[in-house]
């Protein structure tokens, strides 16, 4: 649930309805499966050194700087997706706001997060049943913390390192060992997100889409 997809189905299921975003900076965000190719190539890499280098290097895998999507992009493709395909039982409609002002976040996150989920715990308790919006609310403000570090700075790491590896690695190594995102196509890697999120994360199955949709339209 940490990081961007935490945020993709946080925003799907209505209970993130703002975060401090620059939406004009580009975005560092790999899929996972790559970033895990690096670090199995990375020891069979040094292992074929002849010599320990004096320095301990240093390795960022990275995106392409003509690829990288702004963050913008990010929160309007996740927010079409989420529409398109939707969650159980969301709080609210996918959507949300992105502010690089801390005042106004503030206020909505008050008026648009906390308030609705003190109101649902205590009509649960009135009910009987168990809480769980404040816990949520609060696992997704420790979430959203970590991450709006990221989302308001610009960064610029290079994978020269990884670069000189691919460089070296044969066909078919680089077929099976994947390390570049030149390649990738974006909007299917964020469609996979939000599904394999709705699926694996929240345990939804997709034969409940068409009855999701259904509730989103009423």
């Amino acid at each position: 649930m940490n990081g961007p997809t935490g945020v993709l189905i946080g925003a799907g299921k209505g209970v993130i309805r703002s975060m401090i975003c620059n939406g004009e900076l580009k975005s560092e965000v790999i899929p996972v499966d790559i970033a895990i190719n690096g670090l199995i190539l990375l020891p069979y890499h040094n292992s074929l050194a002849e010599k320990r280098p004096l320095q301990v290097p240093v390795y960022n895998l990275t995106v392409d700087d003509a690829k990288k999507r702004t963050w913008k992009w990010i929160m309007d493709v996740g927010r079409e997706l989420g529409i398109k395909y939707p969650f159980e039982v969301g709080l609210w409609y996918p959507d949300g706001n992105m502010t690089s002002s801390k005042f106004y976040h503030t206020i909505c996150i008050i008026l648009f997060m906390w308030l609705p989920a003190y109101l649902i715990d205590f009509l649960l308790l009135i009910f009987g049943q168990r809480r769980f919006m404040i816990r949520v609310q609060t696992k997704i403000a420790v979430g959203l913390e970590v991450l709006q570090f990221f989302t308001t700075r610009n960064w610029d790491f290079k994978s020269t390192h990884f670069d000189q590896i691919y460089k070296e690695l044969s066909v078919t190594d680089r077929r099976t060992f994947k390390i570049n995102t030149n390649d990738v196509d974006d909007y299917e890697y964020m469609k996979v997100s939000i599904l394999g999120g709705r699926q694996y994360v929240m345990k939804e199955p997709l034969t409940s889409l068409p009855k999701s949709r259904i509730q989103l339209r009423l």
